[in-house]
């Protein structure tokens, strides 16, 4: 009965460590603009669609009635000094835009940050040393109707 005991606190100590452990996440923008640009080049690994996947494991998914893209951007770079590159399908030259550090996230944008339409945001719980996700939503799409869009990228290792 003893080692029974003295077992099971042990794996409950073992999987509180490892749960502690596997929170390497972004508890505010400031840190989420950090794991962000510490990382080199992170690469697309999922595009969502008003929530449904149209493009993972690198193959695009059609969804019946839904939105395709064609074009996206298959890494992107966020640089210290807020610029925004990433290299779209087929491209050899990147694109630029600039990414800014907000009360409550991020927000990537044109380069001359005049143009309010078409932004991105990152949400600090959506950014881990392995992976972020930037959304956006528009009627740019599919107008009149709202577009949710969801891009997941992976680091680059």
């Amino acid at each position: 009965m003893f080692v029974k005991n003295v077992v099971s606190i042990f794996l409950a100590g073992f999987f509180l460590i490892n749960l502690a452990a596997c929170k390497n996440g972004a508890d505010n923008p400031a840190d989420a603009a950090a794991l962000l640009t510490g990382v080199k080049q992170w690469k697309i690994a999922e595009i969502s669609v008003n929530d449904a996947v149209t493009f993972k494991d690198g193959k695009m998914t059609t969804q019946f009635g839904g939105i395709d893209f064609e074009r996206y951007m298959e890494t992107v770079e966020l640089r210290k000094d807020g610029t925004f590159s990433g290299v779209f399908k087929g491209d050899a030259k990147p694109f630029i835009l600039k990414w800014k550090l907000n009360d409550t996230n991020l927000t990537v944008g044109a380069a001359d940050g005049v143009s309010k339409g078409g932004e991105w945001t990152i949400d600090p719980k959506d950014v881990s040393t392995g992976f972020f996700t930037m959304k956006t939503q528009s009627t740019a799409y599919d107008y009149p109707r709202m577009t949710r869009i969801s891009l997941k990228f992976m680091a680059v290792k």
